[in-house]
């Protein structure tokens, strides 16, 4: 479908976020009706989100990527990403009065104003007034916001460019097709609970599976208080009975098979 063109007030975080989205609708298929149908979001909350009138919440997110079969984590890494671009201030307050543009003169002072409280000698030698050094301040610190806006922005396309699947880590030497030593490093987004090892949400891990995939499932089965055994990224009996148990105990099919619906329960942890 032929898109609105973007605002030019959007930053380039929001401008990446909605490429993405828009992207992913295109090839899925999915249709406004559809998304407003399948989503707990109205078709006219969708055309903003679609067209930069507004970042959608995490929950929804969540619910687009799931519909379009894609990875949800590097979505919201860019939405969060987004977000703190939007919440980014324009103008700087001042530490004498009210807010006002970094480029706007402050009125209360002029070039050639004598300040009556100097001495001859102060005169010839004129320290820096506080509102020049206050105005280097708030460039900075407007340059500093920025800059880290468009690295957030830069990380959150790699996310989305990278394959779905982690690497192993530590000293461990990956054996048996994707086995070895991994380790578990936690993060929340949204409601979604990451291990370090892979992102996916819908790849199948079943018996004797191999990878990062296996171990984000041991990380997050003793995210859950269970007990996989070691964090080896090898799919074995043992992390199958304990999937096998969270499955039974959340009343899905108990297949041993980490699918779409048991992703969904491992990634959900209170």
């Amino acid at each position: 479908m032929r898109w609105k063109m973007l605002p030019e007030s959007l930053g380039p975080a929001e401008r990446q976020l909605v490429a993405e989205l828009r992207l992913l609708k295109d090839r899925s298929g999915l249709s406004l009706m559809s998304l407003g149908a399948r989503t707990p979001f109205s078709v006219s909350s969708w055309e903003r989100y679609l067209n930069g009138g507004a970042v959608p919440p995490t929950t929804a997110v969540v619910a687009f990527a799931r519909l379009a079969g894609a990875d949800a984590a590097p979505l919201l890494a860019l939405r969060d990403a987004a977000q703190r671009s939007r919440a980014t201030p324009k103008t700087a307050l001042d530490n004498s009065g009210p807010a006002r543009a970094l480029d706007e003169p402050d009125p209360a002072r002029t070039v050639d104003e004598p300040d009556p409280a100097r001495t001859a000698d102060d005169a010839e030698h004129p320290a820096p007034g506080p509102s020049a050094s206050g105005g280097r301040v708030r460039v900075v610190a407007l340059s500093t916001a920025v800059g880290a806006v468009l690295l957030s922005a830069a990380v959150s396309v790699w996310l989305i460019r990278a394959p779905a699947s982690g690497t192993p880590r530590g000293a461990g030497t990956a054996t048996g097709g994707g086995a070895g030593a991994y380790t578990c490093s936690y993060s929340r987004h949204g409601d979604l609970v990451f291990a370090g090892n892979s992102t996916t949400t819908t790849r199948l891990v079943s018996l004797n599976t191999t990878g990062p995939e296996a171990a984000e499932v041991q990380c997050l089965l003793l995210r859950h208080r269970l007990s996989p055994g070691d964090v080896d990224g090898y799919y074995g009996d043992r992390t199958a009975a304990q999937v096998e148990r969270l499955q039974r105990e959340n009343h899905v099919p108990a297949d041993r098979i980490v699918g779409e619906q048991t992703w969904a329960l491992l990634r959900h942890v209170e």
